[in-house]
């Protein structure tokens, strides 16, 4: 159930993703952001895989415990026997009960035998399931800094944002210097009308 979750997650994100940058968001930024996501992805389909990994392993893990536990004798069985025994030793005064003791002794054995090689095979199917691959923290996709960036940004002085303002339109020129940005970056250097006429 959570690998399933995870994988039908990781999808959803990636078609999110490539939806966004192909259609309603274009540019450097859309790129960053898509990069800095894909770890993320990754992360997911991994954490996925390691959890049907897992559950392939419990499963296998379960169902040798329940083969196991249907062949091992039954201790109160065992313990019938016991008892059997030593009343056996104990009321053999002649010699009369050796073949009933014999009897028990070597049924005691079969017993033992018989748990010893379920336990062995338990042993030998569970040995691969506990070897679980650990699970690990995703990737860390944001810059650990952007709150205090913001805050900066925020509490910037006035006579500081024009120039920002400036470095963030050529950023957003996408590729370097197309015609529409010459065009905007000539026509903001031109005098307004009024000035012009006002000149002459």
């Amino acid at each position: 159930m959570l690998a399933a979750e995870l994988d039908s997650a990781a999808t959803a994100y990636d078609t999110v993703i490539t939806q966004l940058t192909s259609e309603g968001w274009m540019g450097p930024a859309s790129a960053q952001m898509a990069e800095a996501a894909q770890p993320y992805l990754v992360w997911m389909r991994t954490s996925a895989a390691q959890a049907e990994q897992a559950a392939t392993s419990a499963r296998a893990a379960a169902g040798a415990y329940e083969t196991a536990f249907a062949a091992t004798v039954p201790p109160p069985l065992i313990e019938t026997n016991r008892t059997l025994l030593a009343q056996a030793i104990s009321t053999n005064v002649l010699g009369q009960n050796i073949p009933l003791i014999t009897q028990l002794e070597a049924q005691y054995g079969e017993m033992w035998a018989q748990d010893a090689a379920t336990m062995y095979g338990y042993a030998a199917h569970t040995a691969p399931t506990a070897e679980v691959t650990p699970f690990t923290e995703p990737a860390q996709t944001t810059n650990p800094a952007g709150q205090a960036m913001q805050g900066a940004a925020v509490t910037e002085p006035p006579a500081h944002r024009p120039a920002r303002a400036r470095r963030l339109r050529s950023r957003n020129c996408y590729p370097p210097h197309p015609p529409h940005c010459k065009a905007s970056h000539h026509l903001a250097h031109q005098p307004h009308p009024q000035h012009r006429s006002q000149t002459r």
